[in-house]
């Protein structure tokens, strides 16, 4: 009786599991073991995939756009991340002080920009930073400063993005933060201050430490976004497809290679090793992580 018992949970257990273990398999599994076999065809869609072995992954590493997007996508991953993560922190520090009034609302304040679609705040941007009517420019022929065709230069639209993937995500990282600042014990600080420490010393060697496993969580979520850019540069760069073509990422090529070309094997060979790329950025974040995050 027991033991029918016993196997009617474990049934249960596993009806309640399957949509997700199915859903792992059909969205997850599967297409990864489809673009690793497709990697080594040429296929465009409408005939059947041609074996070509080696020939994608030859041709990547001799174009020259592939070396181009890959410049771009770290160049945004090593200024948006650093970024993102400081000011968050900056940001969570300030919403942690008991005395600052209206905390509710500069928390709900910050985190709004996450919840608008990317598409949405890219377009938001381009009608702040129109070289015509825009907000920016309209401001600075009011300080009498020079105006700017922001979305004519590739320098000033990466810089731009930058600026649009703080508005858009900072508020999430800092909510985060938040959340660990507020576990800290306020003990801590007391000891600190009966030790004479300044608020430098209290960040240092209070705040920080503490706070590592969210800054670490945030960190890897970061790099992962800045990784996946996309949208941003495919909203910027339809008004300039010189400027689309200097400012383009990996993200954006494989989705250009795949379903405006019609190259799907070159375009999964670039997902591969994009792939491959991101996975060994994390294992390194995950290894790091050893030296610095300090698990209480």
């Amino acid at each position: 009786m027991h033991l029918h018992r016993k196997h009617k949970e474990w049934l249960v257990a596993y009806l309640f599991i399957a949509p997700t273990v199915f859903g792992l398999y059909l969205f997850f599994l599967y297409p990864m073991v489809s673009s690793v076999f497709i990697s080594f065809t040429k296929w465009n869609h409408l005939t059947a995939p041609e074996f070509i072995g080696l020939v994608n992954y030859s041709r990547l590493f001799h174009d020259p756009t592939i070396w181009l997007e890959f410049k771009n996508t770290m160049f945004f991953v090593l200024v948006s991340v650093p970024l993102t993560v400081a000011i968050s922190l900056f940001l969570a520090n300030a919403l942690n002080k008991k005395k600052l009034l209206g905390k509710g609302t500069f928390r709900t304040i910050f985190f709004l920009p996450y919840v608008i679609l990317p598409v949405i705040t890219a377009q938001i941007f381009m009608i702040i930073f129109n070289s015509r009517y825009g907000l920016v420019n309209g401001f600075l022929k009011i300080l009498g400063l020079g105006q700017s065709a922001w979305f004519s230069s590739s320098l000033l639209t990466r810089i731009i993005i930058v600026i649009v993937t703080l508005w858009a995500c900072i508020g999430y990282y800092t909510i985060i933060l938040l959340a660990g600042l507020q576990n800290i014990s306020p003990q801590y600080y007391e000891a600190c201050d009966i030790d004479g420490g300044s608020w430098w010393v209290k960040f240092i060697h209070v705040t920080f430490p503490l706070v590592t496993p969210q800054l670490f969580f945030c960190l890897v979520l970061a790099v992962i976004n800045s990784f996946k850019m996309f949208d941003y540069i495919f909203v910027f760069g339809k008004s300039n497809v010189i400027v689309r073509e200097n400012i383009r990422t990996m993200a954006f090529g494989i989705y250009e290679r795949g379903f405006t070309y019609l190259e799907m094997g070159y375009a999964s060979a670039e997902a591969i090793i994009f792939s491959i790329i991101v996975l060994g950025v994390t294992i390194l974040q995950n290894v790091g992580q050893k030296r610095w995050v300090h698990y209480s």
